[in-house]
């Protein structure tokens, strides 16, 4: 009978958190107007300069975004028209962002092999690779 290999842990791939990162920006972007740091910690003098159309997370929780007089949006309405005016954009660079970082990292593959090989040696390696 065979014994199992044990497999080494990989590190964090700074490269693709930074790929996560700019998806999760295209995501927040088209659903509700913001960057995924104040859609997190609900920025709100950043974002209510800008309109209703912008949500943060506590106000998905809400059953109105702006509520002055008859004029009230619900949540789901303003995500909706959010989606509906910037849906192209986003399906784009849904797209387009993958294929760059694959491009980015097949030409710089040498770079960051030796990146790579110093964070090894430093004894880094094996929690943060490129």
């Amino acid at each position: 009978m065979k014994k199992k290999r044990s497999r080494r842990k990989q590190g964090v791939s700074l490269i693709g958190l930074a790929e996560t990162f700019a998806l999760m920006n295209v995501v927040t972007q088209t659903m509700f107007k913001t960057n995924p740091i104040q859609f997190l910690t609900g920025d709100n003098a950043a974002m209510t300069a800008a309109g209703t159309a912008n949500i943060s997370l506590k106000e998905l929780f809400r059953a109105n975004q702006h509520s002055s007089g008859a004029d009230a949006y619900s949540t789901m309405n303003v995500i909706k028209k959010n989606v509906q005016n910037q849906w192209v954009n986003g399906a784009i660079q849904m797209v387009l962002i993958p294929v760059g970082f694959r491009l980015a990292k097949g030409v710089s593959r040498s770079a960051i092999s030796r990146t790579n090989r110093l964070l090894n040696k430093s004894g880094i390696g094996s929690t943060v690779k490129l």
